[in-house]
C-alpha cells in the first residue's frame, strides 16, 4: 500500500474514532429491518417495543453489547448498572421511535429467546452510542457482528477518555 494511501485510510479511521455515528443507510441492507416505538427499557441493553399499531413485540436484546446488570432476586447489582439503564432511557426514551436490525452473521435469538437487534433512531446507531459514553462492553455471541471494528473503536474511545463505567468502576468491570 503507498504512502498517501495509509494515511488516507489513518486519517479516516481517526475520524471515525472522534466523530459520533450515524448508520450508513445500506450498512446492513441485506438484513432485515422492522421498526416500533419503545414501550419500556428494562436495563441498559434490553427495551421492550411495541409496533405502530400497539402490538406488543417483547423484549429486544440489543446486539453487540453488553451492559452491567441490574440486581434481582434479591442480589445487587452490578457497577454502573443504574447508570447504563439511565444512559439508554436518554438516548432512546419510552415513546422513541426505533428501527430494529438484524445481523446476518449473528444468531436470531439470544439464550433467552429475546430477539438480537441493532437499535437505531433518526440514524443514530444506540449501541454505538453507549459503547462511546461508556454505558457497555462490546458481546458478540456468535464471533464479531458487522458493526465490531465501529464498536471496537467507540470502546477503546470511552476508555481513553475514563468515561462511564471505565472511570466509575474497577478496571471497567461490572
Amino acid at each position: 500500500m503507498n504512502h498517501r494511501l495509509s494515511m488516507t485510510l489513518l486519517g479516516l479511521g481517526l475520524a471515525a474514532a472522534i466523530v459520533p455515528h450515524a448508520v450508513a443507510p445500506k450498512a446492513l441492507s441485506s438484513a432485515p429491518v422492522s421498526s416500533g416505538r419503545i414501550s419500556a427499557i428494562s436495563d441498559g441493553d434490553t427495551v421492550r417495543v411495541a409496533s405502530s399499531d400497539g402490538t406488543d413485540l417483547g423484549r429486544i436484546r440489543l446486539l453487540g453489547i453488553n451492559a452491567p446488570e441490574l440486581g434481582h432476586d434479591g442480589q445487587s447489582g452490578q457497577c454502573w448498572a443504574a447508570q447504563a439503564r439511565d444512559t439508554l432511557s436518554r438516548i432512546v426514551p419510552v415513546g422513541s421511535t426505533v428501527q430494529l436490525v438484524a445481523d446476518p452473521t449473528q444468531a436470531d435469538r439470544d439464550v433467552y429467546g429475546r430477539p438480537l437487534r441493532y437499535l437505531v433512531q433518526d440514524g443514530l446507531d444506540v449501541q454505538e452510542a453507549l459503547l462511546r459514553q461508556g454505558a457497555a462492553h462490546p458481546f458478540w455471541p456468535a464471533g464479531d457482528g458487522t458493526r465490531a471494528p465501529l464498536y471496537d473503536l467507540s470502546l477503546t474511545d470511552a476508555q481513553q477518555a475514563q468515561r462511564g463505567l471505565w472511570s466509575a468502576c474497577p478496571k471497567g468491570a461490572p
